[in-house]
């Protein structure tokens, strides 16, 4: 029998409440925990949201360790034993002095067993700077689950319930620094909203400013881009602030059709017409089928292509339809990540309504990843770093191409979107050229 491993390979909840506050401009994560867990966020921190103002002499101060981001108060068994108050303490007083907007602190699932509470600690170091708390960030939970906890604490601690709502405006929700490829997904959709008249608030929590979290409760509409990384905020932010959210029974804007529903789908609720939206997918099929006619034009190796795509639920339902009805391609397995309730349903129904017999996989550890593709031998395989070592080490050959977190080996300056209209061309574009290798 061979001796699979039972650990995940994805992050962990702290990995995402740490996300949550390095997705503010302003704002610092203070860890309250050993160092070797603040090693791994601080680096991808600095490599997918670079802040380019941060003083090098912080690099070598107390807490930082060398690194420009997340500082830790570095716990030992002493701690364990007498408390983590006053390192705590020390380095709230001198994150306060570096003039943040906002400090978070975090507990390492250690330090949230031996019961320090982390709120007392803030209101007695007197410091001036905000600071908000997150005593517990779920031990085993979720990237997912850390993050979306950690961002309605925020909303709760600085967003105040606004006095009236700006018209035709929108929060885009669920994406975080550590998407891949997060910042032109985003510019994407917020030049799609423009076109039609829709201003976009806040992406709360993802490169955002403490003014526009502040702001978020004066949206009149909350779009959740991805369920799992945004069903709990828009409840929250229904109750709280009284603001109704779509995107959780419609799925994911990738590809054409699904693109053309979700933006459809928001015209309609603040009553504008859909005239653009059927201007821009006009544009993506004339300028993709010349394309595509000379691709197919000898020998049509995109129909029945086999390809394995793995990312969260909600990424991987709206691809697998795309590539499956506009290209012919054939999903052979599909891997989920992060798992969102109604999206994986969404999933099931569609491969089965559609009669394929693909497989899925939940959180597969890599050894159950590495079998699965032996075996359904896929020529193409979407996935993150961990899919493409995998890919690299099959016994046949097959192309990888990025598309889901974890992965930051691509430098991407042009502005390439998966999401949305122009994130078809991109699709395509990528498609076409590894296939021809």
């Amino acid at each position: 029998m061979k001796n699979y491993s039972t650990a995940s390979t994805r992050p962990d909840s702290l990995t995402g409440a740490i996300a949550a506050f390095e997705g503010i401009n302003e704002a610092c994560i203070l860890l309250n925990g050993p160092l070797g867990c603040k090693v791994y966020v601080s680096y991808m921190a600095s490599l997918l949201s670079p802040r380019l103002s941060t003083p090098k002499a912080d690099y070598l101060s107390d807490f930082y360790f060398g690194q420009s981001r997340v500082p830790c108060t570095y716990i030992d068994e002493q701690d364990f034993i007498y408390g983590t108050e006053h390192k705590v303490t020390q380095a709230l007083k001198m994150l306060d002095s570096k003039n943040y907007g906002l400090i978070g602190v975090v507990n390492h699932s250690g330090t949230s067993l031996i019961g320090d509470d982390l709120s007392r600690i803030i209101q007695s170091s007197n410091i001036n700077t905000p600071a908000v708390p997150i005593e517990s960030s779920g031990f085993n939970g979720t990237y997912a689950s850390g993050f979306q906890n950690a961002v309605t604490k925020i909303l709760s601690c600085i967003t105040p319930k606004a006095d009236k709502k700006v018209p035709k405006s929108v929060n885009l929700i669920g994406y975080t620094l550590f998407h891949y490829n997060w910042e032109n997904d985003v510019a994407e959709l917020e030049r799609m909203l423009e076109l039609f008249g829709v201003k976009v608030i806040s992406t709360l929590c993802t490169a955002d400013s403490i003014a526009n979290i502040k702001s978020a409760s004066q949206a009149e509409l909350n779009v959740v881009v991805h369920e799992e990384y945004g069903n709990t905020i828009a409840s929250f932010m229904e109750k709280e602030y009284g603001i109704p959210h779509i995107g959780l029974e419609i799925g994911s804007p990738y590809g054409l059709s699904a693109s053309e529903i979700w933006f459809k789908d928001i015209a309609g609720f603040f009553k504008l017409t859909d005239e653009p939206i059927n201007t821009e997918s006009a544009r993506i099929r004339k300028k993709c089928y010349p394309t595509l006619l000379r691709a197919t034009a000898i020998n049509n190796h995109l129909r029945g292509l086999p390809f394995g795509i793995f990312g969260d639920s909600s990424q991987v339902t709206s691809v697998t339809a795309f590539l499956y009805e506009y290209l012919g391609m054939c999903p052979v397995v599909v891997g989920v990540k992060e798992v969102g309730a109604n999206s994986l349903d969404m999933l099931k129904t569609y491969l089965a309504e559609n009669s394929l017999e693909t497989k899925i996989l939940v959180n597969p550890d890599q050894y159950e990843l590495a079998d699965c593709l032996n075996e359904t031998t896929p020529r193409l395989v979407f996935g993150g770093r961990i899919e493409e070592k995998i890919v690299l080490s099959l016994k046949f050959p097959a192309q990888f191409i990025p598309f889901s977190f974890p992965y930051y080996d691509r430098v991407n300056l042009t502005s390439r979107p998966i999401v949305g209209f122009n994130g078809v061309l991109t699709l395509v574009e990528e498609i076409i050229n590894y296939n021809k290798k």
